[in-house]
C-alpha cells in the first residue's frame, strides 16, 4: 500500500495546480447532481475524501454544509485550501489522511463524498469500509468515479491507457465490483447514474504532467487500437492526430443498511 501511496503523492504533488484548473474536475452537471442528491445541507457535516483541487468540498460548502476536506498529498491539500479560500470560504477543515485510514470517530459525518479519485486508491474495499464506519446511520455516501466496462478486454485497455498516462492510477472498477464492495461494507446503493465524460487529449495529458514523448507514444497506441476498442473509448481523431476520447463515469449514492 505504501508504494501506491508514494506514487500518488509524487503525481499529485507535481500536478496540484493543474488539477485545480482542470475543467474535468472543476465543472460538470455531475457535481451539481451530487449536491442535489445530498438534500438539505444546512449545518450538515460533510467529509470530502481525496479532495484533490477542492471543487467538491467547495460545492458542498456553498450549499451550507460544514465541510472537512481530506487528501493523502500535503501539497494537493494546501493547493485546494488556497483555492477554496480564494473563493471566499474560510471555515472548512483540512486533514491529511489516506482514504483507507480515516482519522475520524465512527458515525461522525452526515455525508461522505469522493469524486474522481478511487481509481488511485491502494485498497478500495478498505476505503469503502472506512466510509461506512465514519458515516452516520442515516447518512449518505456519494461517489463519482471512472467506471470500467464489464467486458474484460475493454476494461484492460481502459485501465492501461489510464495507468500509462498517470502511474498513480491503480484501477477503475466495474459497477458490479462497486456493488460488491458497497454491500460487503453494509452500504446499500440507492441511486446509480452512468454517463460519459469527454476528455480533450492535450488537456488530459497536460494535467498529468506527461512528458511529450510518452504522450505521443500513448497517442499512437490509442490510434492503433481495433475499431471496437476505439469506439468504446469514443476516440476522435483528425489528420492522424488524437483530439479527444471519453471514459464512462458513474455516480452512486449509497446509504447504511437498516440494522
Amino acid at each position: 500500500m505504501s508504494d501506491i501511496h508514494d506514487r500518488v503523492k509524487a503525481q499529485f504533488s507535481k500536478a496540484a495546480k493543474a488539477y485545480v484548473q482542470s475543467s474535468i474536475h472543476a465543472k460538470g452537471k455531475d457535481l451539481e447532481l451530487m449536491v442535489n442528491l445530498a438534500g438539505d445541507l444546512a449545518e450538515k457535516t460533510v467529509l470530502d475524501i481525496a479532495t484533490g483541487g477542492g471543487h467538491t468540498a467547495l460545492a458542498f460548502a456553498k450549499a451550507g454544509a460544514r465541510v472537512t476536506a481530506s487528501d493523502l498529498t500535503p501539497t494537493m491539500l494546501e493547493t485546494a485550501q488556497n483555492f477554496i479560500v480564494s473563493q471566499g470560504f474560510k471555515d472548512l477543515s483540512y486533514v491529511e489522511a489516506a482514504a483507507e485510514a480515516l482519522p475520524f470517530e465512527a458515525h461522525s459525518f452526515d455525508v461522505v463524498t469522493c469524486r474522481i479519485a478511487p481509481h488511485h486508491f491502494a485498497e478500495v474495499s478498505q476505503f469503502v469500509r472506512e466510509v461506512a464506519r465514519v458515516l452516520k446511520r442515516n447518512g449518505s455516501f456519494l461517489l463519482i468515479d471512472n467506471i470500467a466496462p464489464e467486458n474484460k478486454a475493454l476494461s484492460e485497455v481502459m485501465n492501461y491507457v489510464e495507468k500509462t498516462r498517470d502511474p498513480s492510477h491503480v484501477k477503475a472498477y466495474s459497477f458490479h465490483e462497486w456493488l460488491h464492495y458497497l454491500l460487503a461494507a453494509g452500504l446499500e446503493p440507492h441511486y446509480f447514474l452512468r454517463f460519459e465524460r469527454n476528455k480533450d487529449w492535450q488537456e488530459w495529458v497536460a494535467n498529468a504532467q506527461m512528458p511529450e514523448a510518452e504522450s505521443e507514444k500513448l497517442e499512437r497506441y490509442i490510434l492503433s487500437l481495433p475499431e471496437n476498442q476505439k469506439t468504446y473509448l469514443n476516440v476522435k481523431e483528425e489528420a492522424g492526430r488524437l483530439l479527444s476520447l471519453s471514459h464512462e463515469v458513474a455516480l452512486i449514492q449509497a446509504k447504511p443498511m437498516l440494522q
